[in-house]
């Protein structure tokens, strides 16, 4: 596929990725206020359904709504929104935005397995090494917290993985089941309302308050933003994938984890161990191994 704006695609690329890692360090800015996860989860899933369904008003878009989609949202909505990202705003208050960056920087690694178990992706041994680098990134992260009994549990890193891991998961079952007659952003849509949906009786079953103190606060705010933050940068991201491709496309993932890493250290003066530094090298590098290959 031909680039017709080969600076502007790398302008988006970048400004995207760059949204998605700011969007972490909004995260956890908005899990530390106190509020229970499943709060910040109605939130912002209201926040992002407003957005949507007015930009689907005005593009006079309906939400297809055939058994097939229904189905789709529900359990996409499930992998790709209501489990991993209550996970996230669980699990943010107690791990460093670098480290979460690194290991969400794992889930092509774990998509591409999860390819190869499939059978819609051919076993490729480069590929097979990126994925043995992110066990290897995983490993810098955990076995120093064991062995030198850090302040940063191993548990935490455990939850983020499966948090990660919904994320590879719901890619893999877009690839398969995602209707591909629609606009993206109208799917993205469906998703979003069926995690609102699902979420809801938990909240009222376990009696968990919808209300936030003010849209004034920090935290408050912190959560809006990242909320448009996703949405801008997904909206980008098919974008790319339309007009570039995925090989240019996947590229994003890099710009996420280091931008992620460096958000932290500006917005939290965060410090990371030699082992942390050496945990993003070899996700990095395991992202340019596993990341699609031309085809020839």
């Amino acid at each position: 596929m031909r680039q017709q704006k080969p600076l502007l695609h790398w302008l988006l690329l970048i400004l995207a990725g760059a949204g998605w890692g700011w969007s972490i360090s909004l995260t956890k800015i908005a899990a530390e206020s106190g509020y229970h996860p499943l709060t910040l989860m109605f939130w912002q899933l209201t926040i992002a359904i407003f957005l949507l369904v007015t930009w689907m008003k005005v593009n006079r878009i309906a939400l297809p709504v055939s058994p097939q989609h229904l189905v789709f949202y529900c359990i996409a909505g499930v992998l790709g929104t209501a489990l991993p990202n209550s996970l996230s705003y669980y699990i943010a208050p107690h791990l460093p935005v670098g480290i979460i960056s690194i290991v969400f920087s794992l889930i092509p690694m774990m998509a591409f397995t999860l390819a190869i178990v499939f059978k819609s992706e051919k076993f490729d041994l480069v590929r097979f090494a990126g994925v043995l680098l992110g066990l290897v990134a995983v490993s810098l992260l955990i076995v120093p917290t064991i062995s030198f009994q850090s302040i940063i549990s191993p548990f935490w890193i455990f939850l983020l993985l499966i948090s990660a891991f919904c994320y590879a998961s719901e890619s893999i079952y877009a690839a398969f089941f995602m209707p591909l007659q629609d606009n993206p952003l109208t799917i993205l849509t469906g998703m979003t309302i069926a995690a609102l949906i699902i979420i809801l009786p938990i909240m009222l079953a376990v009696e968990i308050p919808f209300s936030i103190q003010n849209f004034l606060g920090k935290p408050e705010w912190a959560l809006i933003g990242s909320t448009l933050l996703h949405i801008g940068a997904y909206a980008t991201y098919l974008y790319l994938i339309r007009h570039t491709g995925v090989i240019f496309t996947s590229q994003i993932s890099y710009i996420v984890t280091l931008s992620g890493v460096l958000w932290g250290l500006v917005i939290f003066a965060e410090t990371h161990s030699l082992w942390t530094w050496a945990a993003l090298v070899a996700a990095i590098a395991g992202l340019g191994l596993v990341r699609p290959r031309q085809k020839s």
